[in-house]
């Protein structure tokens, strides 16, 4: 029919990588794997195309024999928090954590309506966003974790949640009491100067 795209394959996407001299590997029919040197250190990039979906991710993000004893699905909560927030000024690649709990950097493409410009600007963000991003990462992930290592100044945050419900009564008075006023409010005047 006229007007409609030919979707974009394994071969097609293995092609963008060759153009680009990133001499692709290919792991099985499905998956490709680049290792590309960067002034941010080495980048491993692997995109897999599944059927509906072509997956870019640079994997890991971070180098794991550096960040020991973060990694591998352990990582202090403030760090998290920061992935987040850096997540929300990004377009199109996102931090995410992979099946082994590792950080990586990942590109989703619906391969339906796919075009070839789309995987460029999706291959141009993976590595740009490393080379931007990997050195403050591993520096904010090294930060909070010195955080954690400190003992905390404050005192620890009441719990935020109910107390479980339970068919048992409760044998103990409410936890605020209200009582008659213990004042005397009858005075004598107080004296007055002549």
């Amino acid at each position: 029919m006229a007007g409609e795209m030919a979707a974009l394959g394994v071969e097609d996407v293995k092609a963008i990588l060759d153009e680009r001299a990133w001499s692709p590997r290919q792991l099985d029919e499905h998956t490709l794997r680049c290792t590309l040197e960067s002034e941010a250190g080495e980048i491993r990039l692997v995109v897999r195309h599944a059927g509906p979906w072509l997956y870019l991710a640079v994997l890991p993000f971070l180098d794991a024999a550096g960040l020991k004893p973060w990694g591998g699905g352990k990582f202090p909560p403030r760090f998290l928090g920061r992935i987040l927030a850096v997540n929300y000024n990004l377009t199109l690649v996102k931090f995410a954590l992979d099946d082994d709990g590792d950080l990586t950097l990942r590109a989703e493409l619906p391969t339906e309506s796919m075009q070839r410009g789309e995987v460029e600007v999706a291959l141009d963000l993976l590595v740009g966003v490393t080379q931007q991003y990997r050195i403050p990462v591993r520096d904010a992930l090294l930060d909070a974790g010195r955080a954690t290592e400190r003992p905390s100044l404050l005192p620890p945050a009441p719990a935020s949640h109910p107390p479980l419900a339970s068919d048992e009564p409760i044998d103990h008075g409410p936890s605020i009491e209200a009582h008659e006023p213990k004042v005397d409010l009858a005075s004598d005047p107080l004296p007055r100067e002549p």
